[in-house]
């Protein structure tokens, strides 16, 4: 799936609107790493939604991993080691927040973020909100998560084995769609993830129109680099809020 993304007070109404205030409140911030996927994207979707900009999301994530390191260290864990993996150092993060920043008013990346956040917490609930199968596909990469971290498993169980798993289950890698009469589960999740698809290569397609050809493909590898590295990170907030629940559980995490 392509990751992608007023005034505060207007924000806060507006999540109040969409349900959104149980993962995000702008104004408290967002909540402690999760330990469910579902929930992970949905507070993905909602700080992008909120900020228009990723930078938020990456900053918390960011904390909440040295937080919990040190918890871990604290521990007998002295060796332990969480994701997000080693080139996602504070460094790199700024880099990626400033090419946002100097990107965003030219492109209007505020904007874009905000729609996307607003679409990608559809895709995943659905027009009912009682889920779609993006839920499902989420459960099934949480469990292949789990299992690893906790040596079992051989199955591939990273951030691009997800996104591997999203594209063709919501079939964004095909040309031509009927989805129409499909279950609304189903039919929900592929709408608006073709959505996300859409309106992210409207904006490549900008790019392409305004630069010449060897300055657009270096804004777009900015910015699909930005895209995919939210990505990571929101799974990497999952395997941070499990391995701080093994903190707080160790028999049952080491069985």
């Amino acid at each position: 799936m392509v990751v992608a993304f007023l005034h505060l007070g207007a924000c806060v109404a507006d999540a109040e609107k969409t349900g959104i205030l149980p993962l995000l409140q702008p104004r408290a911030g967002v909540q402690p790493a999760q330990r469910d996927l579902t929930e992970v994207f949905l507070q993905l979707a909602g700080s992008l939604e909120a900020y228009g900009s990723p930078e938020p999301y990456l900053r918390h994530v960011s904390e909440e991993h040295q937080r919990i390191r040190r918890a871990l260290q604290a521990q007998i864990w002295e060796r332990a080691r969480i994701p997000p993996s080693d080139y996602m150092t504070d460094e790199y993060i700024n880099k990626l927040c400033a090419n946002w920043k100097l990107l965003s008013p030219k492109l209007g990346l505020e904007p874009y973020a905000k729609d996307i956040g607003h679409t990608m917490r559809n895709a995943i609930l659905g027009t009912r909100e009682t889920g779609t199968i993006v839920v499902d596909i989420l459960n099934h990469h949480q469990t292949a998560v789990f299992d690893r971290m906790a040596g079992k498993g051989s199955k591939d169980a990273d951030f691009d084995a997800l996104r591997a798993e999203l594209v063709s289950r919501l079939e964004l890698d095909r040309k031509t769609h009927a989805y129409e009469h499909d279950e609304v589960a189903r039919g929900d999740a592929i709408s608006f993830a073709l959505d996300i698809q859409g309106v992210t290569l409207k904006l490549f397609s900008r790019i392409d129109q305004g630069l010449k050809p060897d300055a657009a493909e270096a804004v777009k590898a900015v910015l699909l680099s930005v895209i995919i590295d939210t990505g990571a990170m929101a799974q990497s907030e999952l395997e941070a809020g499990l391995a701080e629940w093994a903190l707080s559980n160790p028999s049952t995490a080491r069985r």
